[in-house]
């Protein structure tokens, strides 16, 4: 069945592995039938909020880094734990903001529930050290997302909030609200069954 891919929320994480593809691993439904799942999209793993019951899809993550993968986490693996830990925080609730911070010294994504700072509980990912958090931050889910005004901002240094459930109000059916994207910014796409791979469990990021 068709599913909707929405390109302008991708962000594209560096280079290429071509990795064997496994069938997927059954899912439990979520809160307003958003599921995260680690896919194959442009030949790359990638992170995407899927609703099955609309067939429509939403890109988050492509990985395309290999900086990790001499530590055993190539694009793969943490396409599978980035994407367990994406499901397991929105599950819980937590997944209202994403934002960005230092932990053990490096910049990382985090999910927070209010708008809070990033800890090693919260950690989604982690990033290359020379990479700016708050520009990736700003790449997630577009911009245009951001909560609060062009720019909210907390903490020492500082960095914007992403409201996620804005940002998937048009993936959950249950909100009746949202009005249909737009052909600009939403083209229709056959989303891969096929190119799921199996859930891994999220013990580490780095």
């Amino acid at each position: 069945m068709p599913a909707y891919i929405n390109r302008l929320s991708l962000i594209p994480i560096a280079g290429l592995t071509a990795i064997a593809i496994a069938p997927a691993a059954a899912e439990p439904p979520s809160r307003s039938g958003i599921q995260f799942r680690c896919t194959f999209d442009a030949g790359l793993p990638t992170t995407v909020a899927h609703n099955p019951s609309i067939s429509r899809a939403m890109p988050i993550i492509r990985w395309q880094s290999q900086y990790f993968a001499e530590s055993g986490f190539d694009n793969l693996t943490r396409c599978q734990q980035v994407t367990a830990r994406f499901q397991q925080a929105y599950a819980r609730g937590d997944l209202n903001y994403i934002t960005a911070g230092v932990v053990n010294g490096l910049p990382v994504i985090c999910a927070t529930h209010q708008r809070g700072t990033c800890n090693h509980s919260n950690v989604l990912f982690t990033l290359e050290p020379d990479r700016n958090a708050a520009t990736t931050l700003k790449e997630l889910f577009a911009v245009r997302h951001q909560s609060g005004g062009p720019l909210v901002r907390g903490g020492e240094p500082t960095y914007p909030y992403i409201d996620v459930r804005e940002a998937l109000a048009p993936l959950a059916t249950e909100l009746g609200t949202q009005s249909e994207p737009t052909p600009d910014s939403w083209r229709e796409e056959t989303l891969d069954e096929s190119a799921d791979v199996p859930e891994a469990k999220p013990e580490q990021l780095f």
